[in-house]
């Protein structure tokens, strides 16, 4: 789910700067993932006991219900401390989200590891690396990070998934309904979710594979649905980084078609919601790579094009939690397949990617 958002995060992950174009493209679509979920919650109570004869959730329920979640996430105020468990690694974070008239305002800061925080105004998005003395600044904000939900708001969920509800049960000391998603074929994993009854709002989450074991998990530990303003978020995050190298990465929309690239079979449920030449200014070097996003609402692929090297090698994978990564060649370039979906996903999309010219 939501940041190796990178986004989830969005980012919970410094990785080392490495100096192969298609190397860096494969780091920061890590860092546009925020991978998932966590905790042991109080005694469960089960849809029997909640209440006998509930109707059965459509397909109209499970569209309307994760706008809901979406809505939550984007227009209300929260903060609180979350804590993210995926491949075997488990990370805590402070996250402040403020919503006012006209303006939206977040900062995440990692608690574990080195020290990284997140800040974003509206669309830009400044990442503070203290120990490394760096700011990483991005003008698009992609919102896929926890406790965000519904990442193609108008693709079509219920054609792929169906949803059934399991009850409640507290967490971060909220009463919350527990939802179970699941995929109707083997190309998406599934989900179970906790929301907050009052205002939909995701606690807590987690993904599942096909036998139901849990890939990763995120969960809010301690959270406040009403915390006071704080207009001087962004400011005092950047207090005392006077000094620090400013390094930006830079998107530009564009089409696939005028890359060079196309699809020669779709993938199923899977829609473009974005192409980006980006422009990744590092260590002082332009490094120009594609992106081309893809999304069945929940789940999101990634597909990196960029320069060949000879250090990279063809069908060499990497696995972390619900995340998965591809590497593959087109002719003279490196392609790079990355996805909180199943390894069978990543290769529909690397065997249907086809070159134009």
């Amino acid at each position: 789910m939501k940041l190796i958002s990178v986004s989830p995060l969005r980012v919970n992950r410094r990785p080392r700067v490495l100096r192969s174009g298609i190397h860096l493209a494969v780091l920061f679509s890590l860092l546009c993932l925020l991978p998932g979920p966590s905790w042991a919650g109080d005694a469960v109570v089960t849809a029997s006991q909640a209440g006998a004869g509930a109707p059965v959730p459509t397909g109209a329920d499970l569209q309307d219900w994760l706008q809901r979640i979406s809505r939550a996430a984007k227009e209300r105020s929260y903060s609180g401390t979350f804590v993210v468990q995926s491949g075997g690694r488990i990370v805590t974070s402070t996250i402040d989200h403020y919503v006012e008239p006209g303006s939206m305002l977040e900062r995440v800061e990692t608690l574990d590891g080195e020290r990284r925080i997140m800040v974003c105004h509206n669309d830009q998005t400044r990442t503070i690396l203290p120990d490394a003395r760096l700011i990483v600044v991005e003008d698009l904000h992609a919102d896929f990070s926890f406790p965000r939900m519904l990442k193609a708001p108008h693709a079509d969920v219920s054609a792929f998934y169906t949803m059934k509800r399991e009850g409640h049960e507290r967490c971060a000391g909220y009463v919350c309904d527990i939802t179970r998603i699941k995929p109707n074929d083997d190309l998406r994993y599934g989900y179970r979710l906790w929301t907050e009854r009052g205002s939909g709002l995701l606690v807590k989450a987690q993904t599942l594979d096909a036998q139901g074991k849990v890939l990763d998990q995120v969960a809010f530990t301690q959270l406040n649905l009403n915390p006071k303003p704080r207009p001087n978020l962004v400011t005092q995050a950047l207090q005392g980084t006077e000094g620090y190298q400013v390094e930006h990465m830079r998107a530009s929309p564009t089409s696939a078609r005028a890359q060079g690239w196309t699809l020669a079979k779709p993938v199923p449920g899977f829609e473009s919601v974005g192409t980006y030449q980006r422009r990744l200014v590092l260590r002082g070097k332009p490094v120009e790579v594609t992106q081309w996003l893809f999304s069945d609402g929940l789940a999101s692929v990634s597909l990196f094009a960029g320069p060949t090297t000879d250090s990279q090698r063809q069908g060499a994978s990497l696995h972390m939690g619900d995340t998965n990564a591809l590497l593959d060649r087109k002719g003279s370039w490196s392609v790079i397949v990355v996805g909180a979906v199943p390894d069978k996903t990543l290769h529909l999309f690397a065997d249907s990617l086809t070159r134009l010219h």
